[in-house]
């Protein structure tokens, strides 16, 4: 019994710690990939899930965080398989609404022009193939290795790499950072 309860709570822990580590990123992740708040956090909710029956059967991770991406990117391809097709009144409705937070007096002109031009990036990254799309924000938004994002991906770290690179030159080429002189 007593070693039940340590195991618990070892788990417990462990959960918690990688929650508090994790979870605005898996978030991030999720929001950025389905657009809906309350949808994120579902997808959230369902990925952490996993993660807690993951641990509670005392099965090892090795990766905590290449788990939990790989996971939520699994989800969100099912979220869109199992999504039904939306009216024409609901997409006319949710036209023009935007899943940002409204500022607040506090708002600065830098941090207006910097989420402006946050979102124009977002916009073009979304307007990338796939392929290009995802490697890019794995690296470049959560800071992940091209080994991690080949793990998430199922792809060698090399095509990850490549991925990587072809991206970017296709989102400077987009956004007019484009740097080569003719």
């Amino acid at each position: 019994m007593l070693r039940l309860i340590h195991m618990e709570s070892n788990t417990t822990l462990t959960f918690q710690k990688i929650y508090e580590e994790e979870s605005d990123a898996i978030f991030r992740f999720c929001l950025t990939r389905v657009s809906n708040r309350e949808q994120a956090l579902d997808l959230v909710q369902e990925t952490f899930l996993r993660l807690w029956q993951t641990l509670s059967l005392e099965k090892e991770v090795l990766n905590n965080r290449a788990f939990l991406f790989t996971v939520a990117h699994r989800l969100v391809i099912d979220w869109y398989r199992k999504k039904k097709s939306v009216s024409l009144d609901a997409m006319m409705h949710k036209e023009g609404e935007a899943d940002f937070d409204v500022a607040d007096e506090t708002t600065t002109k830098e941090n207006i022009e910097a989420g402006a031009e946050g979102r124009q990036l977002l916009e073009a990254l979304d307007a990338l193939p796939e392929s290009y799309r995802q490697p890019l924000y794995l690296r470049f938004v959560e800071g992940m290795l091209p080994q991690d994002i080949a793990k998430i991906l199922g792809i060698s770290a090399n095509a990850a790499s490549v991925r990587i690179n072809r991206g970017m030159l296709e989102l400077r080429k987009r956004t007019g950072y484009d740097t080569e002189e003719v």
